[in-house]
């Protein structure tokens, strides 16, 4: 900086030259030959010292400075913040003079706002600071910085005592400790993109800036794989633009009548909404009637019999925060039922879904507000903040959750005989039902699939190395000596994990730890607070100090981007993931399933989740760090490797309880090894923090646009970010208003996919790629069947000879009528044969007996009258054999299988299918082996 680039102090102006700034610069708010009343306090305690100022025009800060006395010795550190406690940038003072300005650079300008106020710091080990005192009794202007005055409430020369560096806000007699910024003009900082902001498409989030929560809904959106949507504030929303949309997903916000006339007009135009906590002045066109009354964190139940509710869990799962109370009316199909506790049911509903008018719209109620319910279920309870409350300090995240708290025995926020489902994961499964439930009439929405290659399990390998002699080493070796030949790390088939270091003790050398970064693994700082409760000031303090420390000791590794702290400590709602993300850190595992006392050997997943998803503020304000909690604890006292195995297998099998499950390990025994024999021998991807990081964010970032109709083919283009390195998988339901799904392009060259049965819906799936698609829905016709007259079965006639009723769950595509029962017939299978078709929950709703059969091959067995079945509810087509000697082909509802409007749904599934009751045939068959497929068919018409 030259002397000649700096502007007088503003009392050396005259009065016309008093207007802001706005040449090249650089700008100071001092000129190098202002100096302090006092050069060199006798106070000699480290501390933080700063300025509050702001600029009249935007630019960028390219460093700070500070005046330099006699005895403030040592390593002096350089600051930029944002007003509320965010650092921005820091710099080694280097090459300092004895006395006098000292300038430190930052290695990237930081572009500031104009008009906003900032903090310029730094850090004086040795004390003995410059000082004025009651220098800002007024504002100090230098056009176009000015450091403001010192007013009650927002004091300006600030300073904080402690022996780290951290963001001061104490304040003594409005003193100038002669701290500056080197600050340059120029174009003002881009806009970050706004975290609630989609990519455009059928469905919109209809939010309000001032209600956060109603935003978080993209959030949820983004992370059951629709990202093609919009959002607008709902006061800029008019009728025209409405009209656009397929789908509006409605948050908790107070409507005006004009809004609630425009929302009605809509729905019955076509549209569907689906409103969250809804203003009563929707109850009419909700089908709904107010009761009155609240019920607050309760529970739900799910009516898994028909769509949409098919396919989920059908035990009471917990909401958190406040549903209203209202009776559905008639014509309105209650969805899921409010219960009072897990046992109590109430007449009141939780869900529900009205068809509305002649033009297809409907009109959803969830009457609890899902995204605040999904951030508490995640997060836990606000009311125990800083509420020590399972005996065990420091302050952690299960304090949250805890409720035995000695002296305040209260339920405990996850109540832990439902922590193996992922309550919150499957809400918002609900949710995606919905969205496809309610816009079947209009066009199927493509989504993308959780984890990459259709996995539906992984594993963060996640280690905290107390200082160990070789311990990161030896864990990264057994990860490598696991791995298939020529296993790729970019595709997950490498076995590859994270380390979090400390400092102190034995480990790896700068080359080494070089190395495994270049083979894959990450490591970083395990941060350490001595396992003390903080303060948002001194954990910001202490992340700065131990990832610079870290810097120094490994500059070959790369910034960290994930984290977990020494003795999980959290001793508030959200400042570690704020100040993660003010480091660059965008993955954190703190949520830690633990103490042994509380968890009690129950695998299972503490905060109702196993998708990373973002964290929200008490407001709902959305934190751009992901949470992956840590299920798989080494010390929670669980017998392991059962507990592994079982929350593995629950992903893996007929529950469908999808994961990422974050791992802590702490080299002191071998769990990491007996993680790593579960995972590999359930073909379970083991990663790092920061492939699931780059996982995550490279799927929030693909999306389909263009989604429409083109005769009987649904086009779309995808965009695909690299970072899901060709993983990327989307999801198309195999039923539309067109037909069924028959074919799939991209540019023109077919695309491969696989039928599979998630949540009560059959998808396609197919790898998603840049590129035109085109996918072709065939029209169905009728009379419609599972099977063509010309398939046989790979085994005509099995040896087992007991009597045996035998079927097939299947699920129409359309609302129709089932005429007969089919079955394939080997000459061994005599008697007499009786059909039967089901409900799944076990009623009989029709049955016949075979008349007429020939000795091999089809047989027809026509019902005495049709029989009415709805779209997308699933139903068991049956047969009773007498003397056994049935048609088998194994392993065949492995996927689901789709002819025309019909569905056999795959056997992971739909809780398993090809299914069987030995015995005299009184009974609905429900047991299965081998997803086989045991030959039974259905005659189905309109």
């Amino acid at each position: 900086m030259t002397t000649s680039s700096v502007r007088p102090a503003w009392g050396e102006l005259g009065a016309d030259e008093q207007t802001p700034v706005v040449e090249s610069g650089p700008y100071s708010i001092w000129s190098p030959s202002d100096t302090p009343a006092v050069p060199s306090a006798a106070d000699n305690a480290p501390l933080e010292l700063g300025v509050k100022f702001r600029a009249d025009v935007t630019g960028s800060i390219t460093g700070v400075r500070f005046y330099k006395g006699a005895g403030n010795g040592g390593t002096h550190t350089g600051s930029l913040w944002s007003a509320d406690g965010t650092r921005l940038a820091s710099a080694i003072f280097d090459n300092e003079t004895a006395t006098g300005w000292q300038t430190a650079t930052f290695d990237t300008p930081v572009p500031i706002a104009a008009n906003t106020t900032y903090v310029a710091s730094y850090f004086a080990p040795q004390s003995h600071y410059s000082v004025t005192y009651n220098y800002f009794t007024v504002t100090r202007d230098n056009a176009p910085l000015h450091a403001p005055a010192s007013i009650v409430g927002d004091p300006n020369g600030v300073f904080r005592y402690d022996a780290l560096s951290g963001f001061p806000t104490s304040t003594h007699l409005s003193s100038n400790y002669w701290v500056d910024v080197v600050f340059v003009p120029g174009p003002g900082p881009q806009p970050p993109t706004p975290l609630d902001q989609g990519f455009g498409g059928p469905v919109l989030v209809l939010k309000s800036d001032s209600r956060p929560f109603s935003r978080y809904y993209s959030e949820i959106l983004r992370a059951e794989g629709f990202n093609s949507f919009a959002t607008a504030d709902l006061s800029t929303v008019d009728a025209a633009g409405l009209s656009q949309y397929d789908v509006a997903v409605l948050g908790e916000i107070p409507l005006t009548t004009a809004q609630v006339t425009m929302l009605t007009d809509w729905v019955n135009a076509g549209g569907n909404l689906i409103a969250m906590r809804p203003d009563k002045k929707l109850a009419a066109l909700l089908g709904l009637s107010d009761q009155g009354t609240i019920l607050t964190n309760g529970y739900l139940q799910i009516a898994t019999g028909a769509a949409p509710g098919a396919g989920l869990p059908s035990q009471t799962m917990q909401y958190h925060g406040t549903a209203d109370r209202y009776t559905a009316l008639s014509g309105t199909t209650t969805v899921a039922k409010l219960y009072s506790n897990a046992t109590t049911t109430t007449n009141s509903p939780a869900v529900t879904l009205r068809g509305v008018g002649a033009n297809g719209g409907n009109a959803v109620a969830f009457t609890y507000d899902l995204a605040r319910s999904i951030v508490l279920t995640h997060q836990g309870n606000p009311a125990w903040i800083g509420d020590e409350r399972d005996g065990q300090t420091p302050l952690r995240p299960a304090d949250l959750f805890y409720g035995a708290k000695v002296g305040d025995v209260q339920p405990d926020w996850v109540d832990l005989t439902r922590v193996a489902i992922p309550q919150a994961d499957e809400q918002q499964r609900l949710l995606s039902n919905i969205i496809n439930f309610v816009n079947q009439d209009r066009k199927p929405i493509p989504k993308t699939w959780y984890l990459p290659k259709g996995h539906k399990a992984a594993v963060v390998m996640a280690v905290d190395d107390h200082g160990t002699e070789t311990g990161t080493a030896d864990y990264f070796d057994r990860l490598l000596a696991n791995s298939p030949p020529g296993g790729a790390v970019e595709t997950w088939d490498a076995a590859r994990g994270t380390s979090w270091l400390w400092l102190d003790g034995p480990s790896l050398t700068d080359a080494q730890a070089a190395a495994y970064v270049a083979q894959g693994f990450d490591l970083g700082i395990h941060v350490n607070t001595g396992c003390a409760n903080w303060t948002p000031v001194s954990l910001e303090a202490t992340f700065h100090a131990e990832l610079k420390a870290f810097a120094d000791r490994y500059p070959s590794v790369p910034p960290q981007t994930g984290s977990r702290t020494h003795c999980i400590v959290w001793s508030d709602w959200a400042s570690t993931p704020k100040v993660e993300l003010s480091k660059g850190i965008r993955m954190d595992l703190n949520y830690y399933y633990a103490p042994s006392w509380w968890v009690q050997n129950r695998p299972g997943m503490f905060t109702g989740s196993g998708l990373p998803m973002r964290f929200a503020d008490l407001d709902g304000t959305m934190i751009d760090v992901y949470q992956v909690a840590s299920h798989l604890v080494n010390e929670n006292g669980q017998t392991y490797p059962a507990g592994i195995n079982t929350l593995l297998d629950r992903a893996l099998g007929q529950e469908g309880y999808y994961g990422v499950f974050g791992a802590h390990f702490d080299l002191s025994d071998e769990f990491d090894s007996q993680v790593i024999a579960s995972a590999k021998a359930r073909g379970v991807p083991m990663i790092s923090a920061k492939q699931i990081l780059d996982w995550t964010d490279g799927r929030n970032n693909s999306y389909f646009s263009q989604i429409a109709w083109n005769g009987n083919n649904l086009t779309f283009t995808a965009q695909v970010d690299a970072r899901t390195n060709g993983m990327l998988r989307g999801m198309l339901p195999m039923q539309s208003v067109k037909g069924a799904l028959t074919g799939i392009t991209r540019d023109l060259a077919n695309v491969a996919f696989t039928q599979q049965t998630i949540k009560g819906v059959t998808y396609a799936l197919f790898p998603v790629d840049n590129g035109s698609y085109s996918v072709a829905y065939t029209p169905h016709t009728y009379p419609a069947s599972l099977w063509t007259p010309a398939a046989v079965p790979a085994t005509i006639t099995a040896s087992d000879a007991a009597s045996v009723e035998l079927g097939v769950k299947f699920t129409p595509g359309v609302s129709g009528k089932i005429t007969a029962v089919k079955f394939y017939k080997g000459p061994q299978n005599t008697g007499t044969h009786t059909v039967s078709v089901w409900s799944t929950g076990g009623t009989r709703l029709a049955t016949a007996t075979a008349t007429n059969e020939t000795a091999s091959g089809w047989q027809t067995v026509p019902l005495a009258a049709p029989l009415n079945v709805t779209a997308g509810t699933t139903y068991v087509a049956s047969y009773f054999a007498p003397v056994g000697r049935y048609s088998v082909n194994y392993d065949h509802f492995t996927n689901a299988y789709t002819s025309g409007p019909l569905t056999a749904p795959s056997s992971i599934g739909s809780g398993g299918n090809g299914v069987y009751l030995y015995g005299a045939g009184n009974a609905m068959p429900n047991l299965t082996y081998r997803s086989t497929n045991y030959w039974v068919d259905v005659v189905f018409t309109l």
